[in-house]
C-alpha cells in the first residue's frame, strides 16, 4: 500500500487550510477595499466642479447634440442634425456623449459625465494590467493613482476631445496583449487586443496606432507559443484592427455620397483621405490644413519637448519612469522567472519611446494634450519597476536605495522647476516639495537603515514626487477650459484656442466660449422647424456656437478650419432656392468656398441688424 506524499501530516489538515484561507480573505478584502477606494477617489477628481468649463470644446458639443437628435448624425458624426457635415474625427468617442445627452437632456453634465467615466475605466484597466504583471496590487494601485493624478489626465477625462476615449482603448489593448502572453486562450486575448487598436482608429484615427510595434514587438518576443504560431496570432490581430477600425470607413464609403454628410477635414469627402492626410501625414510633416498656425502653440519637431506647457501636464514622473523601469529591466533581465516582468516593461517601454518619438517630429499641428497617452506608460513603469526594486532590495540593499534616491533627486529637481517656470501662481509649492524630497535623500545614503526605516523613507519619496502633479491638477480642476487647445495647470484656463474666432465685420462677435445675445437666439429659432438649417456661417466652430444656443442645426461653411470645399457655391445656391436655409451669418473663418458663398450672399441679399449682429435673411427679398 503506497501513501501520498501529497497529503499534510496528520493533525494539520484542517489548521494550514483554515489560516491560508483567512489570511487570503483578509488580503482579498484588503486588496478590493484599495479598488474602490482609489475609483472613488478618481471619480471624485474628474466629476467635481465638471461643469466649470461650459460645453468645454463647442465643437464637439454640438456633434454630440446632432447626435442626440438625429440617429443618422450618430452614426456618421455629422456637426449638425441636418447632416450637412461631420467633424474632423471619426464618431467613435462621440456616441457616449450623444447617447448620454438623448436619455438626460443636453446640458454641460450629460455632456462630460461620460468622460469623466471613461477616465475611471482606465484607471482600473492600467491597475488591472500591472497587477497581471507583479502579482501585486499595491503596484497596480500605485500605477492606477500615478496616472489619475497626471495633470493631463486630469484635463482630458473632464473635456469632450476624442483623447479620453482613445486612452482607454490603447490601455485596454495593452492590458488584452499582457493577458495574451501567458494564457492558453492566447490568440482570444490577442484578436481582443487588436479589435480595441482598431476601434482606436475610429477614435482618433493613425494616432491610436503609436502603441501598436509595442504591443506586436512584446508579443513576437515574449509569447508562450512556438514561433509560427505566433506569427499566425499576430496576423489574426492585424485582421482584428483592420475590421473593428475599418468596417464604419467602408459603409461611409459606400454611401452614396449625395446622401450622407461631406467627411469633414477631408479634401475629396473621403474617410481614407481624412485618415491619410489631414489626421495622417499632414500632421508629421505639416502639409494641407494640418500645418500648425502658430510658433507658440505649434513648435515643430524637436524644439517642442522644452515647450512649458508640455512640461506642466506631463513630465513630472519621467525622470523616476526612466530611473526605474531601466533599472528595473536591468534587474529582471537574467531573472529565468521574470518573463512576464520582462515583457512588460518592454511593453510599456516601447509605448512611451514611439509615442514620443512621433510627438517630437511632427511637423504639423500639435497640441500639449495628445501627451495624455504616455501617461499610462509612465505610471505602468514607476509601478513594475519599483516593485521589482523593492522585491531586490533584501539582497542588494545598497543598489536599491541608490535608485530610490536617483529617482527622488530627479523627480524633485523637475518639480522644482516646473513649479518655478510654469506654475506661477502655484510656485509657493517648491517649498514643501523642496522639504519633503530632500529628506529622504538624506536618509537613504546613510549605510546602515531598519526596515521600518526604508519603507518609511520610499514612501515619504514617493509624496515628495507627487506634490507638484496634484497641485497642478488640482488647479485644473478648478478652472474652466474651453476651445480646441485646452492645457492643465495654473494660469491655462482659458485656452488661447478658444479666443475671437468669428469676428462679424458689420458689429458684434461671437466666441467658442460665449453665448450669443437673446434677441440674436429668438431670432435664429423663429419658424426653426420650417428649415433645415436655422442658419449658415463661415467656419464649424462659430456655427457650433449658434448651434448649441439655438439647440437647432446651424450650417458649418468650410467645416472646423473653414477651408473644407462643402458646401460649394452651386449647392449652397441650391439649399437656398430650395428654403432650407433661413439665415446668413457673416464673419468666421472661411475659405474659398466661404468665401464664394459670402461674396454672393453679400451681392444678393440685404444685411440687417438685430442686438448689434449683422445677419442676412435668405427667405427674404433680394437685393
Amino acid at each position: 500500500m503506497t501513501i501520498s506524499t501529497d497529503r499534510p501530516p496528520a493533525g494539520t489538515a484542517e489548521r494550514v487550510p483554515v489560516v491560508t484561507v483567512a489570511r487570503s480573505a483578509r488580503r482579498f478584502r484588503a486588496h478590493r477595499e484599495g479598488v474602490v477606494l482609489l475609483l472613488s477617489l478618481t471619480a471624485v477628481l474628474y466629476l467635481w466642479n465638471l461643469d466649470v468649463s461650459g460645453w468645454a470644446n463647442s465643437y464637439y458639443s454640438a456633434a454630440a447634440q446632432a447626435g442626440a437628435q438625429s440617429w443618422k448624425a450618430f452614426f456618421f458624426g455629422s456637426l449638425d442634425s441636418s447632416n450637412a457635415i461631420t467633424v474632423d474625427k471619426p464618431p467613435l468617442s462621440l456616441w457616449p456623449m450623444a447617447l448620454s445627452v438623448r436619455v438626460f437632456g443636453m446640458s454641460s453634465w450629460s455632456v462630460l459625465v461620460p468622460q469623466a467615466l471613461t477616465g475611471v475605466g482606465t484607471v482600473w484597466l492600467l491597475y488591472a494590467a500591472v497587477r497581471h504583471t507583479t502579482r501585486s496590487a499595491g503596484a497596480g494601485l500605485l500605477a492606477g493613482a500615478l496616472f489619475a493624478i497626471t495633470p493631463v489626465a486630469v484635463l482630458m477625462f473632464r473635456y469632450n476631445n476624442p483623447d479620453a476615449m482613445l486612452t482607454l482603448l490603447v490601455v485596454g489593448a495593452g492590458y488584452a496583449t499582457l493577458r495574451s502572453l501567458d494564457s492558453p486562450r492566447a490568440l482570444r486575448w490577442l484578436v481582443l487586443a487588436g479589435s480595441l487598436s482598431g476601434l482606436g482608429f475610429l477614435t482618433k484615427m493613425l494616432e491610436a496606432f503609436l502603441v501598436l510595434p509595442a504591443l506586436a514587438l512584446t508579443y513576437a518576443v515574449f509569447a508562450a507559443v512556438s514561433f509560427r504560431r505566433r506569427l499566425v496570432h499576430l496576423a489574426a490581430a492585424l485582421g482584428a484592427v483592420l475590421v473593428s477600425g475599418g468596417w464604419w470607413v467602408a459603409v461611409v464609403d459606400l454611401w452614396p455620397a449625395s446622401s450622407r454628410p461631406y467627411i469633414g477635414g477631408s479634401t475629396d469627402n473621403s474617410v481614407l483621405q481624412l485618415a491619410l492626410g489631414y489626421n495622417g501625414l499632414g500632421r508629421l510633416i505639416g502639409s494641407g490644413t494640418s500645418v500648425s498656425p502658430s510658433a507658440a502653440f505649434g513648435a515643430t519637431n524637436i524644439a517642442r519637448i522644452s515647450r512649458t506647457d508640455i512640461g506642466g501636464e506631463i513630465t513630472w514622473f519621467v525622470p523616476a519612469a526612466l530611473v526605474l523601469g531601466l533599472a528595473g529591466w536591468l534587474v529582471v533581465r537574467a531573472r529565468h522567472d521574470s518573463r512576464p516582468r520582462q515583457a512588460a516593461l518592454m511593453m510599456w517601454l516601447g509605448w512611451l519611446s514611439v509615442s514620443t518619438l512621433t510627438f517630437a517630429v511632427m511637423a504639423g499641428i500639435f497640441h500639449s494634450y495628445y501627451t495624455i497617452t504616455l501617461a499610462p506608460a509612465l505610471a505602468a513603469l514607476i509601478a513594475i519597476g519599483g516593485w521589482i526594486l523593492w522585491q531586490d532590495r533584501v539582497e542588494h540593499p545598497t543598489r536599491t536605495r541608490r535608485l530610490i534616491v536617483a529617482a527622488s533627486v530627479t523627480t524633485t529637481l523637475l518639480s522644482l522647476g516646473l513649479l518655478v517656470t510654469v506654475g506661477f501662481s502655484l510656485a509657493w509649492v517648491a517649498i514643501p516639495v523642496a522639504a519633503f524630497g530632500t529628506l529622504p535623500v538624506i536618509l537613504l545614503i546613510r549605510p546602515h537603515l531598519t526596515r521600518h526605516t526604508t519603507t518609511a523613507m520610499a514612501v515619504w519619496a514617493l509624496v515628495a514626487g507627487t506634490l507638484g502633479s496634484v497641485a497642478f491638477s488640482l488647479s485644473t480642476v478648478s478652472l474652466p477650459h474651453t476651445g480646441s487647445g485646452p492645457m492643465a495647470g495654473p494660469d491655462h484656463g482659458a485656452s488661447t484656442s478658444s479666443l475671437v474666432v468669428s469676428t462679424n465685420t458689420w458689429g458684434g462677435w461671437i466666441d467658442a466660449a460665449s453665448t450669443p445675445a437673446p434677441d440674436l437666439v429668438r431670432l435664429l429659432n423663429r419658424d426653426s422647424g420650417s428649415y433645415a438649417w436655422v442658419a449658415a456661417a463661415l467656419g464649424a466652430r462659430s456655427a457650433s456656437t449658434y448651434e448649441l444656443a439655438t439647440g437647432s442645426p446651424v450650417l458649418a461653411i468650410g467645416g472646423y478650419t473653414g477651408a473644407d470645399p462643402s458646401p460649394t457655391l452651386s449647392q449652397f445656391q441650391q439649399w437656398v432656392h430650395e428654403g432650407r436655409i433661413h439665415y446668413f451669418l457673416p464673419g468666421g473663418t472661411s475659405g474659398t468656398a466661404g468665401g464664394l458663398i459670402s461674396t454672393w450672399v453679400a451681392n444678393t441679399f440685404t444685411p440687417q441688424t438685430t442686438a448689434g449682429f449683422s445677419y442676412y435673411d435668405l427667405s427674404g427679398p433680394l437685393r
